[in-house]
C-alpha cells in the first residue's frame, strides 16, 4: 500500500486506462449557457472538470443527473434532493475523485460529497449552487482470495455488499438497512447486528482509501497513516473522500430475525424488557442478539410497538429475547430463519424515499422509569403536530452495551469516545414508520439508552413545526435525565439532527486529535472550508481562522 501524488497531466493518462467511463448522454450543449455565466465560481469549476472527465459530469435537466437528484438513485429525503448542484460528478475511480478534487480546491470552489445519501438534512451530502461529487458508480464489492477481507467502493450501498456475500457464505459487520450507503455508516460509527460480537461497523474496517484535500491518494490503516485510520472511524468527511473500505470479514449463514408489532398498551412491560436486555447483552449472555424497539407513531398518537430481532444463528427464539418474544397479543409476527439480504430490505421498507425527514438523538441509561416518562414526553411533543400531511414517527431504543463499546481497543481505537468504562447504553430515536406498521394499530446505572429521533412528513411548510417538536423533545428529554443522573453525553451522528454537534460529544481529547489529524492531512482546509456539508470539527465561522 504505497501512498502516491498524481499530478494532473499523469492522472489524465492514467484516467483513460483505469477508469470506465459511464455510458452518459453528452453534456457539450451545455458549454455555451456556462461560458455565458463564467464569473460563477461553480460553472466555471463544472466547464473545467467537463473537460477532463467528459461525460462524468451531469447537469440540470439532463436524464442521468434527475436520476441521481431525485429519480430512482436519488436522494432518501425530500429535504436534500431539493438541493440543486451546478454540476454533479460521477467519477468511476478513485483517480476521477482526485482529479475532481484537486480542481474544485484550486478554483475554491464549494462542493459536497455523496456517497448513498441518507442523511436526512439539506445539505448534509448535496449543494446549492456547487458541486455535488456522487460516488455511487464507485460501488464495487472484491472479495479476498482467503475471504478474509472484502473491498467496497465508496458509493456502495448496503444491499450491493449482502447480496454477494450472503451467495458465499461471508458476512461483514455493516449496516441495517439495505439502501444506507456504506460511507456515511462507516465513517459516522455505525450500528450492526453484529457489533455485540465485533463491535460498530467502523471498527472493522481494516483499511481505507482516501482522496486528500491535495488530490492525493493514501491508504489509512493501523501501520500507515495510523492517526487518520482512527480519525475516519466516526469523523466522517472531515479529512477527505473514502473511496475504498476495506471490511474484516468473517463466515455467516443463515440468521433468524424479522418483526413482532404489539399494542401500544404493552409499552410498560417492554420499557422493562429494554432495559433487561441491555443488562443481559452487557453481561455478554449472548452477544448474537439485537433489538430495535420502535414505538410507533401517527395521526391519532401512539398506536403500537414494532420491534425488530435479529439472532445471527438460524435459531428460532433464543432465550434472551423471550420476554419480547412472549408479549400478547401479537398484531403481526415475520420472525423466520433469512439470509443478511432479506433482513436489510425489510427493514428499509420502513424509511421510503420521497417523503421529508428529520433525525435527533440522545443517549440516556437504560432505565425503565425514566424511558416511561421519555414516551410521555414524546407524546406530548408531537400531539400539535400528528395531524400534518403524511406525518408518521416512532419512538426508537437501541440497547449499545459494553460488548460493542470494549471491542474499539482491540482495533487500533475510533473517535467515538466510548469505551467499556461507560457501560451498557441504548441509543433511542424517533424513525418514520414502515406502511405496514401505520395501518396497525432512581441513581445512575452502567446500563444506558440513547433517544434517536426521525419524523416523517410530506410538506415544506411543515418543516418549522416539526423542528420545534424535535427540539422540544430533545431538550425536555436532557433536562429531565439530568436531574435523575440518568443522562449520558454521547450523540450518534449518523442520527444527529443538524444543529446538534456530535463530534463534540466525543470529548476534548478525541475533538483535539481529530483537529490535528485535520490539521496535517488537509493543511488548506478544503474539507472545512470548501465542503460545507455534514458535522464540522470547527463549528463557528471564526473559529476556522487556522487557515
Amino acid at each position: 500500500m504505497v501512498s502516491y501524488q498524481l499530478p494532473v497531466l499523469a492522472a489524465m493518462i492514467i484516467l483513460q486506462v483505469a477508469c470506465s467511463y459511464p455510458n452518459q448522454p453528452s453534456t457539450i450543449k451545455h458549454t455555451a449557457d456556462l461560458n455565458s455565466r463564467a464569473d460563477n465560481i461553480a460553472h466555471q469549476c463544472c466547464l473545467q472538470l467537463q473537460n477532463r472527465l467528459g461525460d462524468k459530469v451531469l447537469y440540470p435537466q439532463s436524464p442521468a443527473y434527475d436520476d441521481y437528484q431525485s429519480g430512482p438513485l436519488g436522494y432518501w429525503t425530500e429535504q436534500e434532493a431539493s438541493i440543486i448542484p451546478t454540476c454533479r460528478i460521477l467519477p468511476a475511480c478513485s483517480v476521477d475523485v482526485a482529479l475532481a478534487i484537486s480542481v474544485l480546491a484550486e478554483n475554491h470552489c464549494l462542493f459536497a460529497v455523496r456517497g448513498g445519501g441518507h442523511m436526512s438534512w439539506a445539505g448534509a451530502a448535496n449543494i446549492q449552487d456547487g458541486v455535488t461529487i456522487d460516488l455511487s458508480a464507485i460501488n464495487q464489492v472484491d472479495v479476498s482470495v482467503d475471504s478474509k477481507v472484502t473491498s467496497i467502493g465508496g458509493g456502495a450501498r448496503w444491499e450491493d455488499v449482502y447480496l454477494k456475500l450472503d451467495r458465499m457464505g461471508l458476512a461483514v459487520a455493516g449496516g441495517r438497512v439495505a439502501e444506507v450507503g456504506v460511507g456515511g455508516l462507516l465513517t459516522g460509527g455505525g450500528n450492526s447486528f453484529f457489533a455485540a460480537q465485533h463491535g460498530f461497523a467502523c471498527d472493522n474496517v481494516h483499511n481505507y482509501e482516501v482522496v486528500l484535500g491535495s488530490g492525493k491518494i493514501i491508504n489509512a490503516n493501523i501501520e500507515e497513516n495510523h492517526d487518520l485510520f482512527r480519525a475516519l472511524k466516526g469523523g466522517t468527511n472531515n479529512f477527505g473522500v473514502v473511496t475504498r473500505f476495506d471490511l474484516n470479514t468473517f463466515v455467516q449463514g443463515k440468521l433468524w430475525g424479522g418483526f413482532i408489532i404489539n399494542p401500544i398498551e404493552t409499552a410498560a412491560d417492554q420499557f422493562r424488557y429494554i432495559e433487561d436486555f441491555a443488562t443481559a447483552s452487557g453481561s455478554g449472555i449472548d452477544p448474537h442478539a439485537s433489538v430495535i424497539n420502535a414505538y410507533i407513531f401517527g395521526a391519532k398518537g401512539p398506536s403500537a410497538i414494532a420491534n425488530q430481532f435479529t439472532y445471527t444463528k438460524p435459531e428460532p427464539y433464543p432465550s434472551i429475547l423471550g420476554n419480547f418474544t412472549s408479549v400478547q397479543p401479537q398484531i403481526s409476527n415475520t420472525l423466520r430463519v433469512t439470509n443478511l439480504t432479506d433482513l436489510t430490505i425489510e427493514l428499509g421498507a420502513g424509511t421510503p424515499n420521497g417523503f421529508r425527514q428529520l433525525f435527533g438523538t440522545a443517549t440516556f441509561a437504560a432505565n425503565a422509569p425514566l424511558l416511561a416518562h421519555l414516551f410521555s414526553l414524546a407524546r406530548a411533543a408531537f400531539l400539535p403536530i400528528q395531524n400534518i400531511t403524511n406525518f408518521q414517527a416512532s419512538f426508537v431504543l437501541q440497547p449499545i452495551s459494553t460488548a460493542i463499546t470494549s471491542k474499539a481497543a482491540l482495533t487500533g481505537g475510533n473517535s467515538l469516545g466510548l469505551g467499556a468504562e461507560h457501560g451498557n447504553l441504548v441509543f433511542s430515536r424517533i424513525l418514520s414508520v414502515p406502511p405496514f406498521f401505520a395501518s396497525s394499530p432512581p441513581d445512575f446505572t452502567p446500563s444506558q439508552i440513547g433517544l434517536d429521533l426521525t419524523l416523517q412528513y410530506s410538506l415544506p411548510k411543515d418543516d418549522a413545526a416539526v423542528l420545534n417538536a424535535t427540539q422540544t423533545l430533545l431538550t425536555q428529554s436532557i433536562a429531565y435525565a439530568r436531574t435523575q443522573n440518568l443522562y449520558n453525553e454521547f450523540v450518534y451522528l449518523n442520527y444527529a439532527l443538524q444543529s446538534q454537534d456530535p463530534i463534540a460529544s466525543y470529548g476534548p481529547e478525541n475533538v483535539a486529535r481529530l483537529r490535528e489529524v485535520s490539521r496535517s492531512y488537509d493543511p488548506q482546509g478544503v474539507f472545512q472550508t470548501l465542503c460545507p456539508g455534514g458535522f464540522k470539527l470547527w463549528r463557528e465561522k471564526d473559529d476556522k481562522g487556522v487557515w
